[in-house]
């Protein structure tokens, strides 16, 4: 069944996105405008990304609240669940959000794993690590919070160029992760799956490493 315009803007209220007046305002017509496209002058707009409209368009909206974060787009997906793209609702500060599949959830040693990632996440706090700021738990859902890196992991990034890395550009990202490697091994934590897809380029040429749950 399609949406309605009505239901679609109730939805936008229901985010806390926009209320009916803030849409009215956007769209500026006396006809109440099909809500297609709506959702698509709001994306143009940036007053949503393409993945919250789609889920508001579907009527799936309510998974774009996590607590007291909003989801704004999925990042990845892995073997343990996805990574979203967030915005906390009050502080507005951008996070990456790792949630766990409820099938996993389901499995004694992939929450043991979880717990793990938690605990080791706690210990650790340097330039080359991604930084975890919170665990938590919403409606059944366990999710990681993360500082959100503006980049690609080395194996996107090797893939997407012409050209492989310089040698000085490589001996740049081995040093940065293996700071960061040796931080952690002091703390008592070991990465047993260092690899190009879990080390993260950011925009300032800094290597964030993933992923520091395996003890």
């Amino acid at each position: 069944m399609a949406i309605t315009y009505r239901q679609f803007v109730r939805n936008l209220d229901d985010l806390d996105i926009m209320t009916a007046d803030e849409v009215r305002a956007v769209w500026d017509g006396n006809v109440e405008p099909d809500p297609q496209a709506l959702a698509v002058k709001l994306v143009r707009a940036g007053t949503l990304t393409k993945y919250q409209a789609i889920r508001v368009y579907q009527n799936k909206h309510h998974g774009l609240l996590l607590g007291n974060y909003l989801i704004l787009d999925r990042i990845g997906r892995g073997g343990m669940g996805e990574v979203f793209k967030a915005r906390h609702r009050r502080m507005k500060r951008l996070v990456a959000l790792k949630v766990l599949s409820q099938k996993v959830t389901q499995s004694d040693q992939s929450r043991r794993r979880f717990q793990r990632e938690v605990e080791a996440a706690g210990k650790l706090d340097h330039p080359n690590i991604v930084t975890y700021y919170d665990a938590d738990k919403h409606k059944g859902i366990d999710f990681l919070v993360m500082e959100f890196v503006d980049g690609k992991d080395l194996a996107a990034l090797l893939k997407q160029q012409e050209e492989p890395f310089s040698i000085a550009e490589t001996l740049d990202c081995v040093l940065q992760a293996a700071r960061g490697l040796q931080f952690a091994h002091e703390a008592g934590v070991v990465h047993r799956d260092i690899k190009p897809q879990n080390m993260l380029l950011d925009s300032n040429g800094c290597i964030k490493i993933l992923d520091m749950g395996l003890v």
